[in-house]
């Protein structure tokens, strides 16, 4: 890796690779061009179909890091084996069709080093670049619950993690086929684990249509993400009662935007979470709600309105 800047502890950079031939080049030329010294690239084929094992046996021939092939399915089983074959003291999630800017990982040891706390993991802001390549800066909730509840507490690739913290929580779940990555945070809030925010953009998440659960299988993904922020609101019940009382309003909306979604895919599950947890909610305005839906929502209530809303094309 560049040598320009030198520091006293491996970060273990871990790419999950599947069908990606056309973007691996340029991700791991990301990771080879940072300017921190001692960084460990770990690539693992995921029993790809293409030609992705190949370049990547041409760039590690290139550049000398680490290649393994996982055959079990999903990009949670090839991250724990990466974690497994690491040695660094911190791990870099990237996937393969994103790319770190060249001080990404120098800029958040240096963090990390200045730290007056024990930290666990970072939460860090990052650039998204979407399927009309529109470029956009996402900078995450300084709430770590809301964060989280929200999707808006970093993502795999702009955050950090301290290796010891993933190994006590047993890795990402292999279970989950979408909501991973929120629902990792989630375990290491659970566990008090601590950490940082990082306002600076240093990461380009770019979006990729096709092969993702959320284009394959839109029904999966809503329950899984439903499934997670009904588990982070039934563990503040429990665990933090008085924030869960300050901010209720704000969580039920969240769930209720999130309802919304779901009815769209699976009308009999969002009604049942819906009469379950938001019977008596009076929702407002929102990103994803907006004012005429609401004045039909008080007219005919939740059922008519998502039948009305497809019919004129609410929001």
């Amino acid at each position: 890796m560049n040598s320009s800047i030198k520091n006293n502890f491996i970060v273990s950079v871990i790419i999950p690779c599947y069908n990606v031939e056309n973007y691996i080049n340029e991700c791991v030329e990301s990771v080879v061009n940072q300017d921190y010294e001692s960084v460990e690239l770990i690539c693992i084929d995921n029993a790809s179909t293409d030609n992705t094992y190949q370049k990547l046996t041409e760039l590690k021939s290139k550049y000398g890091f680490k290649l393994f092939q996982c055959t079990l399915p999903g990009a949670n089983n090839a991250r724990n084996l990466g974690i497994e074959k690491s040695s660094g003291l911190w791990i870099q999630f990237l996937d393969a069709d994103d790319i770190l800017y060249p001080s990404k990982i120098s800029h958040q040891v240096n963090l990390i080093n200045n730290s007056k706390i024990d930290v666990d993991f970072i939460v860090a802001s990052s650039f998204h670049k979407d399927l009309k390549c529109e470029i956009k800066k996402i900078n995450p909730s300084e709430d770590k619950f809301i964060g989280v509840l929200e999707s808006n507490f970093g993502n795999t690739c702009s955050n950090l993690f301290k290796s010891k913290s993933l190994i006590k929580l047993k890795g990402w779940d292999v279970n989950l086929k979408s909501s991973q990555e929120y629902n990792l945070m989630f375990r290491m809030i659970q566990n008090k684990c601590e950490f940082i925010l990082d306002l600076k953009p240093l990461t380009l998440i770019r979006e990729r249509g096709f092969g993702q659960i959320s284009y394959r299988n839109p029904k999966l993904k809503w329950n899984q993400y439903v499934n997670l922020r009904l588990e982070i609101i039934n563990y503040l019940k429990k665990e933090e009662s008085n924030y869960y009382l300050s901010n209720e309003i704000i969580i039920k909306q969240i769930l209720f935007d999130v309802v919304r979604i779901l009815f769209k895919y699976d009308e009999k599950r969002a009604l049942f979470i819906y009469n379950k947890y938001l019977i008596d909610f009076k929702p407002k305005k929102s990103l994803s709600t907006g004012f005429l839906y609401l004045l039909i929502f008080n007219i005919v209530g939740f059922k008519r309105t998502e039948k009305i809303k497809r019919l004129l094309n609410l929001n």
